[in-house]
């Protein structure tokens, strides 16, 4: 039986605290959602620029094998590359990786929005002053509406930022992020 480490929790100790706790998150799920945009579009192009030549491929074939009485272009590749075609096609229409992206880098943007506005509410706190408790509410509201709406992570991408962010040790080593 495989024993993991037990997980951290966050278990802040004053509202200041719990801010930069929420602030830490919202970095970690821009760069989840900047990491998955990027990796969609990435493979919308490995599987565009194939179905693009494939494509072409069959169709100025089909057209050399319509054109030439002799027949020059085996139709055995005409048809393999036909079928190739259209799996691609198919493959590109299922994925939808154009709109994955695109959903990804605007889930980016709004963890963007809630980080600048969580630092503004840091900023704006007197030393050693907690944010009075609508401010925290309305953060909360915020993020819980974030992570409401947000597209699902890859697991891939989502253990790809936690090892990044793996030598943090939450709260109190954010505090030097920020400090």
């Amino acid at each position: 039986m495989h024993m993991s480490k037990p997980q951290k929790l966050f278990d802040p100790e004053s509202p200041a605290e719990l801010l930069l706790g929420w602030l830490v998150h919202a970095h970690k799920g821009r760069d989840r959602h900047d990491l998955a945009a990027r990796v969609y579009e990435r493979g919308r192009y490995m599987l565009g620029v194939p179905t693009l030549i494939a494509s072409t491929i069959v169709g100025t074939s089909v057209f050399s094998a319509l054109s030439s009485p002799s027949g020059g272009v085996p139709s055995l590749w005409v048809g393999l590359f036909s079928v190739l075609a259209a799996i691609l096609a198919a493959l590109q229409t299922f994925l939808d990786l154009p709109a994955r992206s695109a959903q990804h880098r605007a889930t980016g943007v709004k963890y963007k929005a809630a980080i600048r506005e969580l630092e503004q509410m840091r900023a704006t706190l007197a030393p050693g002053a907690a944010p009075p408790v609508d401010q925290i509410n309305a953060a909360r509201a915020m993020l819980d509406a974030l992570e409401d709406q947000a597209p699902v992570i890859m697991p891939r991408i989502f253990f790809a930022i936690e090892r990044r962010y793996s030598n943090v040790v939450f709260v109190r080593q954010a505090l030097g992020l920020y400090d």
